[in-house]
C-alpha cells in the first residue's frame, strides 16, 4: 500500500471518529457516514473491476479470436511448418488471454454458460476423432450444436500439440479425412471468435446492472466477486492441481493444457488476475477488494497477510522451472507444494476476507467449474 494511501486512510479515520462522536449513531449502531462509506467503497471496487478490467479483457479478447481465425485459414489454405507455427502462436496468445477473463464467470454470464462453450478439458478426444472420420459437414454451426468438451481452446489445443509437429501436419495434409480435421480446427476457431463476440455483448448488457447492483448479500455484485475470486482459487486448487495428485497415472486426463504444457502457465495468469482483483490495480489507483479492506473496514493487518499469500504462491509458480506434466509424471509432490500455495489464500479469503465483509460464501468443494 502506498504511503499516500496510508495517509488518506488514518485521515479518513480520525475524520469518521470525530463525525460520530458529535453526530452519535443510529438505534443499529451503524452511523450515517459509515453507512455511506460502505456503499461507496463497493461501488468504487465494482466500477472499477468493469471499467478497467472485464471491459478491456473482452476487447482484448476478440482481437485475439479474430487473429487466430486468420491464422487458421492461413495454415488451412497452406499447412506448412510456417503457417502451424503461427497459428500455434495465435492460439496460445489467445489462450493465455482467456486465463484472464475465464475467472469473471458471474451472475448472468455464468448463467449463460458461455464460458464452457469456449473452454472446458478433458477434451473429448474419441467424439472429435469419430466426427472427423464421418462424412458430417463440419463447419461451425456443427460446432454449436456439439458439447462444450468437444470444441474450444481445448479442442484446438488437442488437433495442434496433440502430436508432433510432422504428424500433425501429415494428419492435415496426406492423412485420411485430412480436409475435415482441417475443417474441424477452423470451425472451432470461428465458434471462438462468436463466443468472445458473444461474451462481451453479454457483458455490455449488463453493465449497468452490476454497477448497480451494491446491495450486500448473495445478489450483490461485491459478493459475487469476491465469490467469484474464492471459486477460481478453488478451482486451481481442486481441479487444476488436486486431480492430478490424486490420479498420477492419467495425467491427460487431469491436467489443463496438457499437450501444449502451458498447464503451469495458465493457472499463473489465473492468479496474476485473481490477485489484481483483489488489488485492484488495473490501473494506477485503483479501487479493489484490497483497499475496501483497508480504508473502509480498517483492516490492514489482514490485507498484508492476504498480500504475502498471494506473492508467494506467484513467486513459487513464477520460479518452478519445470512444467506441471514433467512433475505429474514424475515428482506428484512438488504439486503438492503448489498446491498448498494456493489453498492459504483460499483460507484468508474464504474465512477471514469474507467475514470481515460480510460476504456470503456460495462456492463449496463440490462446485464443479
Amino acid at each position: 500500500m502506498k504511503y499516500q494511501k496510508i495517509i488518506a486512510v488514518t485521515t479518513s479515520f480520525f475524520a469518521a471518529l470525530a463525525l460520530n462522536i458529535s453526530c452519535g449513531s443510529d438505534d443499529s449502531g451503524v452511523t450515517e457516514e459509515e453507512s455511506t462509506s460502505v456503499e461507496e467503497g463497493r461501488s468504487l471496487q465494482i466500477e472499477n473491476l468493469y471499467d478497467n478490467q472485464i471491459a478491456p479483457l473482452q476487447v482484448g479478447h476478440i482481437s485475439l479470436t479474430e487473429q487466430l481465425v486468420v491464422s487458421a485459414n492461413e495454415f488451412k489454405a497452406e499447412p506448412t511448418e510456417t503457417t502451424l507455427s503461427a497459428l500455434k502462436n495465435s492460439w496460445s496468445e489467445a489462450f493465455m488471454w482467456w486465463m484472464q477473463m475465464e475467472i469473471y464467470n458471474i451472475g448472468v454470464v455464468r448463467n449463460s454458460f458461455i464460458h464452457s462453450q469456449i473452454h472446458e478439458w478433458p477434451v473429448n478426444q474419441s467424439f472429435v476423432e469419430e466426427s472427423i472420420a464421418t462424412e458430417t459437414n463440419i463447419n461451425e454451426d456443427f460446432i454449436v450444436s456439439v458439447g462444450s468438451s468437444s470444441k474450444g481452446y481445448g479442442v484446438m489445443e488437442y488437433l495442434l500439440y496433440g502430436s508432433t509437429d510432422t504428424e500433425v501436419l501429415a494428419a492435415m495434409t496426406t492423412g485420411e479425412n485430412a480436409e475435415n480435421r482441417l475443417n474441424y480446427l477452423l470451425a472451432v476457431a470461428n465458434n471462438l471468435q462468436t463466443n468472445a463476440e458473444n461474451l462481451q455483448e453479454l457483458w455490455s448488457a449488463t453493465e449497468s446492472s452490476f454497477k448497480e447492483r451494491l446491495e450486500s448479500g448473495v445478489n450483490g455484485s461485491q459478493n459475487l466477486t469476491v465469490n467469484a475470486v474464492i471459486a477460481g482459487l478453488e478451482t486451481i486448487k481442486i481441479t487444476k492441481l488436486e486431480q492430478v495428485i490424486n490420479n498420477p497415472a492419467s495425467p491427460e486426463l487431469r491436467l489443463e493444457a496438457y499437450y501444449s504444457e502451458y498447464s503451469k502457465e495458465a493457472i499463473l495468469a489465473n492468479l496474476e488476475a485473481l490477485r489484481d482483483t483483489y488489488t485492484g490495480d488495473f490501473t494506477d489507483d485503483g479501487f479493489g477488494m484490497e483497499e475496501y479492506l483497508v480504508e473502509v473496514l480498517d483492516r490492514p493487518d489482514l490485507n498484508a497477510g492476504i498480500l504475502m499469500a498471494f506473492e508467494n504462491a506467484i513467486t513459487l509458480f513464477s520460479e518452478t522451472e519445470e512444467s506441471l506434466r514433467s512433475f505429474a509424471k514424475n515428482d506428484a509432490d512438488k504439486i503438492v507444494v503448489l498446491r498448498d500455495a494456493v489453498t492459504e489464500i483460499i483460507a484468508l479469503l474464504k474465512n477471514d476476507y469474507s467475514s470481515a465483509a460480510s460476504i456470503v460464501v456460495t462456492f463449496n468443494d463440490n462446485d464443479g467449474d
